[in-house]
Formats: C-alpha cells, sequence, structure tokens
C-alpha cells in the first residue's frame, strides 16, 4: 500500500480526495465535527504540496436526492476551518479564484464534469453527497469511472468507510493511481499498534446496541484478550441465551446461536454484569437497581448497575492495553448514564502512560466526548465497523483496492 505522505511531487496535479465528512446534524447545525477536523490534515498536505482538490463524501443514509443529506453546510464549515471563502455553484466561474466551491450539481449529467474541471483548476471543489446517487453503493464501474475522470490521482482518507464494496470507495483506484490518506495511515499505525503491543492484561469492552457486527472482533481479540466486558444490547443477548427474562430490553434475539456459540467458545473471557438498571419500557421515571436474573416483563435493562461498575473499573485499572467500542447503556438519559461514565473516566486515566487505550464507534466517541476525556485517549478511530472489521481480521475492501 502506498501512502500519501511519502508522496512529494504532486504540483498541480488534481486529487481526487475520497473523505469522510459524515456529521450529524440539527438543521444547518453540526453536532459533532471530529470526522471533518480528521480530514483536515490530508486536505492541507494537499494544498501545501500545490495539488488540485476535488472531495468526494456522503453524509448520513439519504434515498435519493434529500435536501436534509445536502453537503452544502458541511462545505461551508470546511471552508472556515480552511479560512477560505466558501461559494456554492452549479457551474463555472472565473470570479472563483483560491476559494472552497461547493458543486450543488449533478456529476452525472452532461457537461457537469466539465464545469467541476474547470473549478478544480483554481478552488478546491466538494461534490454533493456521493449517496445521493444509487450507483455508489451498487459499486458501478461506469460511475467509478467517471468520477476517477475529476482527477489525475486518487487519495482514500475515508478509513469509516474502507469495509464498503461502494464506487467511490473500492473501484477508483482500478482507474487511477491512489494512495492511502493521512488519516488512514494513523488509523492503521494505531489499530496494528493495538494488535501487535506485547502488553498484558488485554481487554476488551463491549456494549452498544448490536453484537452481530462485533462477534468477528470478539472472536479475534478473545484470542489474546484476558477479559471481554459486556453491557449494552450485547450484554442482553447473553442473558438471554442464559433463560434470563429480559423484558423489552434492546436485543438482537436473532443472533441468540451466536451468543451461545461465543459463551461456549469464551466461557472464561466473557465478564457479563452481575446486576443492571432497569426501569418501565414506556416510563424511565422510575429505575431500579436488580440482577440480571430479577427483570420484568414490561421493564428494560437501560445500564450496567453500581456493583458492575466497580467490578469493570477494577479490570480496567489493572490493564496494560484496552479497546473499547459501544456504550454501557442508555447514556443520553442522566439517570442511565452513570455506567458508561464512569468507565469512561477510569479508561482515560488508564491511558497516555499506564495503558495503551484505543476507543472507536459513533456512539462510544459521543459518550467519552460527554464525560469530556476524548483527548486523554491514546487513540480515538473514527470509525465504527471498519474498525471492528479491521479488528476482526477481515479483508476490507477499501484497504485491498489501495494494495
Amino acid at each position: 500500500m502506498k501512502f500519501l505522505s511519502s508522496q512529494q511531487n504532486l504540483s498541480g496535479k488534481t486529487v481526487l480526495l475520497r473523505a469522510d465528512l459524515d456529521a450529524p446534524r440539527e438543521g444547518n447545525k453540526i453536532l459533532d465535527d471530529s470526522r471533518i477536523k480528521a480530514s483536515v490534515p490530508t486536505i492541507k498536505y494537499l494544498i501545501d504540496q500545490g495539488a488540485k482538490i476535488v472531495i468526494v463524501s456522503k453524509n448520513g443514509r439519504p434515498k435519493g436526492w434529500q435536501e436534509e443529506y445536502t453537503l452544502k453546510p458541511i462545505a461551508e464549515y470546511i471552508a472556515k476551518l480552511l479560512s477560505k471563502n466558501f461559494v456554492s455553484a452549479k457551474e463555472y466561474s472565473d470570479q472563483y479564484f483560491n476559494e472552497v466551491v461547493f458543486f450543488e450539481g449533478d456529476i452525472t449529467k452532461e457537461g457537469a464534469v466539465g464545469e467541476v474541471k474547470k473549478l478544480s483548476q483554481k478552488n478546491i471543489v466538494i461534490l454533493e453527497n456521493i449517496r445521493f446517487y444509487k450507483q455508489e453503493e451498487e459499486a458501478s464501474p461506469v460511475f467509478a469511472k467517471q468520477l476517477s475522470s475529476l482527477g489525475e490521482i486518487f487519495v482514500n482518507d475515508a478509513f469509516a468507510m474502507m469495509h464498503r464494496n461502494e464506487a467511490s470507495v473500492s473501484l477508483i483506484p482500478k482507474y487511477l493511481p491512489s494512495f492511502a490518506g493521512l488519516n488512514v495511515e494513523k488509523e492503521l499505525n494505531a489499530l496494528n499498534k493495538l494488535l501487535t503491543l506485547k502488553a498484558d492484561p488485554f481487554i476488551v469492552i463491549i456494549g452498544g446496541a448490536k453484537i452481530s457486527d462485533k462477534v468477528g472482533a470478539i472472536k479475534n481479540l478473545g484470542k489474546s484478550a484476558e477479559h471481554v466486558l459486556v453491557g449494552g444490547g450485547p450484554a442482553n443477548l447473553f442473558f438471554l441465551a442464559q433463560g434470563f427474562e429480559i423484558g423489552e430490553s434492546l436485543c438482537e434475539k436473532q443472533e441468540l446461536d451466536v451468543a451461545k456459540d461465543l459463551m461456549r467458545n469464551y466461557k472464561q473471557k466473557l465478564v457479563l454484569p452481575v446486576d443492571v438498571v432497569v426501569a418501565k419500557a414506556k416510563d424511565h421515571t422510575q429505575a431500579r437497581v436488580c440482577k440480571p436474573d430479577q427483570v420484568l416483563k414490561d421493564e428494560a435493562i437501560l445500564d450496567i448497575g453500581p456493583q458492575t461498575t466497580l467490578f469493570f473499573s477494577k479490570i480496567v485499572k489493572a490493564s496494560k492495553k484496552m479497546v473499547w467500542n459501544g456504550p454501557m447503556g442508555l447514556f443520553e438519559e442522566k439517570q442511565f448514564s452513570h455506567g458508561t461514565m464512569s468507565l469512561a473516566l477510569i479508561f482515560a486515566a488508564r491511558c497516555k502512560g499506564y495503558a495503551y487505550g484505543v476507543v472507536g464507534g459513533g456512539d462510544t466517541l459521543d459518550a467519552l466526548n460527554k464525560a469530556k476525556v476524548l483527548d486523554q485517549i491514546d487513540f480515538v478511530s473514527t470509525a465504527g465497523g471498519a474498525t471492528l472489521d479491521f479488528l476482526a481480521g477481515e479483508n476490507l475492501p477499501g484497504l485491498k483496492a489501495l494494495e
């Protein structure tokens, strides 16, 4: 794999950059800019190298052209981060110079590619949400070739998309000389360090809503981990596998056989909650703490309990290497945030000296950001599914395409 950091001859070349500018919003207000900011070093590197830049990204999961998912507010935000003027346009104008131009047109329409090429000669061009085109998720070779015509070199800096087989991720390298961006290089270095660093005890913390996207990581990391601490939806599934009543708790019941298999093969390593915080599924005002086998049919498990928090914290405090994906409960509601917030503080305190710690996944980042400890973590992955797949030892289409 070739890395952008090793390239010094980009002056005058047009670079098609696949960035990860995905950001949750309320209207035009950006709620989390972590992925956007992670893309800036690569953009600045290309600017310093004298390259011309056309940026491709997605935002959200639109079904066709939905205005609420437009990249326009994000493009405007990037202009501010780069201290450049912002312009939104459908066609070329010689009035635009050294600006961030958001191309709001449809690049599949006749003449659109030509307009983008002219705009990119003197400006940074950001295309509209690439997921607006059905050809993107269909991994259309025709669409990928059309995108590749916008540049002379391709740089993929969207690590969070590397597990997707989509036109702008895995097919463009067939048509252009391709390189991994600075953010991707940073992600790979940090995750490879996690996999190869000889430091024990090594622990894995798994939570969030699903277990289906974490099974591979549990199996692969479970080979070397001393403990796999489990909370959230995955813990609920393990309780169900033991025959416990879990009421209306969040749970992937279709993955019951998977949970039973994991319990058979990793019984000595899986650490489940010894107590939980529950409330009526439709009324969270009255919460109570109980044992995992004491949940009522009309209740939902919404957090790990205080004894579990102490138990998990003790294990974290003794660790030398840690990875965390998924909160322990419904941390967005204060009365169910204590388990996640407490672990976040202990996890962060171990990082940067006592242990090497990595966190990944959007909800996990939101939780640690809420706990105000994100900057204390050794490495914060901007990806969720891609990080888990990489840690599971799977081949990621986007990375494979860059080889």
